[in-house]
């Protein structure tokens, strides 16, 4: 028989009243969702599972305080975050490039966050960026999504979208390009 989602409010309460279950089915509803982001960061199966666990432990720790209004965002987010710690930790040991390329790709087009005094609250970058994607076309939309937020490569992409890797490296360029210009024009410092 199989079993009926429980709502992510039902789980957030549950998470806000400190109760396992709900962090139990958390992980049965969104665990797949968490290791296939996982393993788009991370080669190794072992860091997967370990990062996996990471997350559940992280939401565990962040609700309460923290409520999110939507809860698969949140979780994309702290399972991105730990997995790019964990690649940055393996790659600092190993000297890989592989997500280092990725974000190489985006730095011209963002400004650099590590010299700002900006709380994460008051940073205005994610409101820019959710207006930059609101005004692309939807093809740009998820290709953006797919390679910077959930780090597909570029030959996965371009059998998705059917395109060569070349024509689809320009399109990216073009969409950089964009998202550069605009934060230009919002007042946000590239």
């Amino acid at each position: 028989m199989k079993e009926v989602p429980i709502s992510d409010a039902q789980l957030i309460a549950g998470l806000l009243e400190r109760r396992e279950p709900a962090l139990e089915a958390l992980s049965q509803q969104y665990g797949r969702l968490v290791r296939k982001l996982l393993h788009e960061l991370l080669s190794d199966p072992y860091d997967v599972e370990e990062c996996a666990n990471d997350v559940l432990l992280a939401i565990w720790n962040s609700i309460p305080p923290h409520r999110p209004m939507n809860l698969p965002a949140y979780l994309c987010k702290l399972t991105r975050r730990i997995g790019i710690d964990r690649y940055r930790r393996n790659t600092r040991q190993k000297r890989g490039a592989g997500y280092t390329l990725l974000l190489s790709e985006l730095s011209d087009a963002l400004p650099d966050t590590s010299v700002t005094s900006r709380s994460p609250e008051e940073d205005p970058l994610p409101d820019a960026l959710d207006r930059f994607l609101k005004k692309l076309d939807a093809s740009s939309r998820v290709l953006f999504l797919r390679r910077y937020v959930l780090a597909e490569s570029v030959k996965s992409l371009s059998d998705r979208f059917e395109m060569s890797e070349t024509a689809l490296s320009v399109k990216l360029f073009r969409i950089r390009k964009k998202l550069k210009e605009f934060l230009k024009k919002e007042g946000i410092s590239v």
